[in-house]
């Protein structure tokens, strides 16, 4: 069994974000996608997300229509950080025997000399890098293969600045997620 792995925040959930998942579906053909929404990012702590739960329940609702695709919700139900070695030792566990193939933005490729147990994911994972702006190519000597797609200009900070302010971004959100985000009032103050 081949299984993507597309861990982030998904703070929201985003275009850019379906534009992956597409690519993935379309290149690497696997016979099922993970939506993995971080629970604590040990990298990224200077602002909270919005609630685990209610970023797994956005993704639930995009992945309702999205054969092959699900929400693992193992990151936001432990406590402390969390560590890609853990949830692919976790995943691995679940599902004996597949091939794991995990998603990373380009940009990933400068923290990676500093991640823990990076042997260990190399065990347990192929790399699929995301091409983000200037980070279209593979760094010299990085293990990995970069995904082929166009890179998607949408960021996650201003979506919530303009969610914030009223705006409902339907111009950078599924219709499904924009209307449950409306619905709930999630990211306004």
């Amino acid at each position: 069994m081949n299984i993507a792995v597309f861990g982030g925040s998904f703070d929201p959930v985003h275009l850019g974000h379906v534009a992956v998942a597409d690519a993935v579906q379309a290149h690497c053909e696997p016979e099922t996608l993970l939506w993995v929404p971080v629970g604590q990012a040990p990298h990224k702590r200077e602002a909270d997300p919005l609630d685990g739960e209610l970023r797994a329940q956005l993704l639930d609702r995009l992945v309702e229509n999205r054969p092959g695709e699900e929400v693992c919700r193992f990151e936001i139900q432990r406590p402390g950080p969390s560590y890609t070695v853990e949830t692919l030792e976790h995943l691995a566990g679940v599902y004996p025997g597949a091939r794991f193939s995990l998603l990373l933005g380009g940009d990933s490729q400068e923290h990676w000399p500093s991640w823990r147990s990076k042997e260990r994911i190399l065990e347990l994972a192929e790399l699929v890098f995301v091409p983000r702006r200037g980070w279209e190519h593979l760094l010299p000597q990085q293990p990995g293969s970069m995904l082929t797609m166009e890179c998607v200009d949408l960021e996650a900070t201003a979506i919530r600045e303009r969610l914030q302010s009223g705006d409902p971004c339907t111009d950078a959100l599924p219709a499904c997620v924009a209307a449950m985000i409306s619905e709930a009032r999630s990211y306004q103050s």
